[in-house]
């Protein structure tokens, strides 16, 4: 708890900054490649194990089309306000402070078209009045589409779980995983393989359930990237979602809450995988307990020079000047790339040729790229790999980081 309380605090606050209302020392991003293997019950389950090691901790599910959260943690209709800023307010359950949309709208389907979903999941992201946070959880809905992106690009994310289970189509969902989060910077902390062994309630055996071919190389696969593996068992306490609204007094719910099952394999499991996570996140222990060490630095990084123009610093300290009209030129944006056929829509020689272009401003995006505002008016988000390939720092230039 010391160590993460010594960390920075960041504001939970959409692009372009205003009223610090809520802060964490610690942003962590439970995810999945596919539904139904049990990442939401693993994301409430660190939540609540996390307060009972004396965090402050939050929980947001950002699955708008199927949250899980109101079903594994049931509470009583109409519980959502919002204060006289027009704040959401969360709602207390056991000491973890809790959000979703299955809350504001709940017992509904959520037939919503894709641009007001993403609206949707921005206003959860940073119109959520948590206040003084040690630990924000966010539980996303499974695969590898808007609202990972959304997520990257609003808020500075310290790592992420991955839950999975032991078949080759999970796994290989795992993988994607990985490799989003690798573009995102979003550093991967630990897979959670759940439903991996079957415990005998009578003689207590661990017996493995799936025997599958893809698992072999799992471990060697994760140790590589100095990425933890916890393995959880199938728990029948731990997959019962209770039926109605109970006090938190009662203790019966999550199941980590639970005194009566802190002798249960997937208890002690849960337990290991949030102290796997938090010392993954302050960069004290990896894959196997082995040193982790700093986090890994970003490639490149950008700032503007007198007179508007542009300069790299890359990750061994060298600065290298870039170009105006060369960045611009090479804006991936739907307003210069069709999207569809990747043609592109600007003359890139003009543009490379305009002397008068300059940089007006900077803005970080999430932890892997930066939005520039041109003098022409026109925005251009690129990430820090990217400029670091421009300038020659990282391999030969290409668009594929954009």
């Amino acid at each position: 708890v010391t160590f993460v309380r010594q960390l920075p605090t960041k504001p939970l606050l959409p692009r372009g900054g205003g009223e610090v209302h809520s802060t964490a020392k610690l942003v962590l991003l439970c995810a999945s490649g596919k539904g139904g293997v049990g990442k939401s019950t693993v994301s409430v389950n660190l939540a609540y194990s996390m307060k009972q090691m004396g965090f402050e901790v939050g929980l947001l599910d950002l699955d708008i089309y199927g949250p899980s959260l109101p079903e594994l943690v049931r509470l009583p209709p109409n519980c959502v306000t919002q204060n006289e800023a027009g704040r959401i307010i969360p709602i207390d359950y056991g000491g973890v402070a809790l959000m979703s949309w299955g809350y504001i709208n709940p017992g509904e389907a959520s037939t919503i078209r894709a641009p007001i979903a993403n609206q949707i999941v921005g206003q959860l992201l940073t119109g959520v009045e948590w206040g003084p946070l040690d630990i924000l959880i966010i539980d996303s809905p499974p695969g590898t589409g808007d609202v990972l992106l959304s997520i990257a690009q609003t808020l500075s994310v310290d790592g992420s779980v991955l839950v999975t289970t032991s078949n080759s189509i999970s796994l290989a969902d795992v993988n994607k995983g990985l490799q989003l989060f690798t573009k995102v910077d979003i550093e991967p902390l630990l897979v959670v393989r759940n439903m991996a062994s079957v415990c005998c309630e009578v003689c207590q055996h661990e017996q493995p359930i799936f025997a599958d071919a893809a698992m072999e190389g799992l471990t060697e696969f994760l140790t590589e990237r100095s990425v933890g593996l916890v393995d959880l068992p199938l728990d029948e306490k731990l997959s019962q979602a209770p039926l109605s609204f109970q006090p938190a007094n009662a203790l019966l719910y999550p199941f980590m809450r639970n005194p009566q099952h802190q002798e249960r394999s997937a208890w002690r499991a849960l337990r290991k995988a949030t102290r796997c996570v938090l010392e993954a996140a302050l960069g004290l222990k990896g894959a196997g307990g082995t040193s982790k060490g700093p986090k890994r630095q970003a490639p490149a990084s950008l700032r503007i020079r007198p007179g508007g123009l542009l300069e790299v610093r890359l990750r061994g300290g060298d600065l290298k000047p870039l170009s105006c009209g060369e960045l611009r030129a090479n804006c991936r944006c739907a307003l210069c790339v069709d999207e569809m056929t990747g043609e592109i829509k600007i003359d890139q020689e003009k543009i490379r040729k305009d002397l008068t272009l300059k940089a007006k401003s900077l803005e970080q995006v999430g932890n892997y790229a930066v939005s520039v505002l041109w003098s022409d008016g026109h925005q251009t988000m690129v990430a820090l790999r990217a400029l670091a390939e421009m300038v020659g720092g990282e391999g030969k230039n290409k668009t594929s980081a954009w």
